[in-house]
């Protein structure tokens, strides 16, 4: 009977947390999504760059959504055991306290073994993979220069196009190159177009013409062309080589600093990323123990849950919040990160207690309406 009972009650806090946390990550995906919706307006990427973009962004979501949508599951299906008397029924089968928050703790563990998971690879690898696209798409010449209606210069070249088509096709092109100390080199054109190279980026220009003025000589050179072909291919940084940010390093990486981060303030920050991705997952552990530590004690009626869910809410708010502000704090004063472990172990500890504490008196189980 006991089986059944708790694969019930794993089932119904599964199904809740796990749509719960899909609602509310669908929703703040989208929203974070619009924020870069300028890289297609501005930059020109495709739809499918943009999608993949986006799509890094769900691991840190997730980990920072699921803790909550777990707290929320867990106090929507107990609230309805309590609603539909299936709590009385529990209670009637001689189930303790804590054998009723069995099915709850252990999806609890479930949920911080998967948030582990996140953490300490997912996490790394998506940020890294999101700044590197998002580096190389700052850093495409063609996305750069390419701003119509603006002049802009990259490189000892100043771009200008007055307008840039639907296909790519730009209009009334004007462009300045001063790469060459020697020359320079002015060019207008009606049309044009930048193209993709095995050697690198070139704007083929239609219907212009071209000056040279020779810096030397002082003599200037005037022609007219129909098609004409300009380089301008720059020498980028390689992605990987620029520095990478703590939420991009993964766990030995941020134990472990170079010696040249050793010397410097970063070393902080890298164990405060460290320590926050071991720590906050087990914020869950909290958020199950205090909420039903919370919602089982004392005498139950319809009308005393309502204040017992809102208290649990206030309680994993505070928690949630004292866990972070010690984590972020202790990149000052290291010696807080301590305090936020024994925070940790001792709200788990004693809403545990509390939860298997015999209460005084007996439980009421009343039938009025709320």
């Amino acid at each position: 009977m006991n089986k059944i009972i708790n694969l019930y009650l794993f089932r119904q806090l599964s199904f809740a947390t796990i749509g719960i946390t899909l609602a509310l990550t669908s929703a703040i995906w989208l929203t974070q999504s619009l924020r870069f919706l300028h890289y297609i307006v501005n930059r020109g990427i495709n739809m499918g760059t943009f999608i993949k973009f986006i799509l890094l962004l769900l691991p840190d979501l997730i980990s920072i959504i699921l803790p909550i949508g777990t707290l929320i599951g867990v106090l929507f299906v107990f609230n309805r055991l309590y609603v539909d008397s299936e709590w009385v029924v529990l209670k009637s089968l001689g189930l303790s306290h804590l054998k009723i928050a069995a099915p709850a703790i252990s999806f609890a563990v479930v949920v911080i073994t998967f948030l582990y998971g996140i953490n300490l690879y997912f996490l790394p690898l998506s940020f890294q993979k999101f700044k590197d696209l998002q580096y190389s798409i700052r850093n495409n010449t063609a996305a750069t220069i390419i701003q119509p209606g603006e002049f802009n210069t990259l490189k000892g070249i100043t771009f200008y196009a007055r307008q840039r088509q639907s296909n790519g096709v730009l209009k009334g092109i004007f462009i300045h190159d001063a790469r060459d100390t020697q020359k320079e080199v002015t060019i207008a054109a009606e049309q044009g177009m930048l193209l993709e190279t095995p050697k690198g980026m070139r704007c083929i220009l239609l219907n212009g013409n071209r000056q040279e003025y020779d810096l030397k000589t002082g003599q200037p050179n005037l022609l007219s062309f129909n098609q004409y072909a300009l380089d301008i291919t720059f020498t980028l940084s390689d992605p990987k080589e620029r520095h990478r940010r703590p939420q991009e390093r993964f766990l030995n990486e941020l134990l472990n600093p170079s010696e040249i981060e050793k010397d410097s303030l970063s070393v902080d920050k890298l164990k405060v990323e460290a320590h926050q991705r071991l720590l906050m997952p087990f914020t869950v552990l909290g958020f199950v123990l205090i909420s039903l530590s919370l919602f089982q004690k004392g005498e139950y009626d319809r009308r005393g849950r309502v204040k017992r869910i809102a208290m649990s809410i206030i309680l994993c708010t505070l928690f949630e919040a004292a866990m972070l502000g010690l984590i972020r704090l202790s990149e000052k004063l290291p010696s807080l990160i301590v305090m936020a472990y024994v925070l940790c172990a001792s709200v788990c500890v004693a809403a545990f207690l509390l939860l298997i504490e015999r209460p005084i008196g007996h439980f009421i189980f009343r039938k009025k309406d709320s």
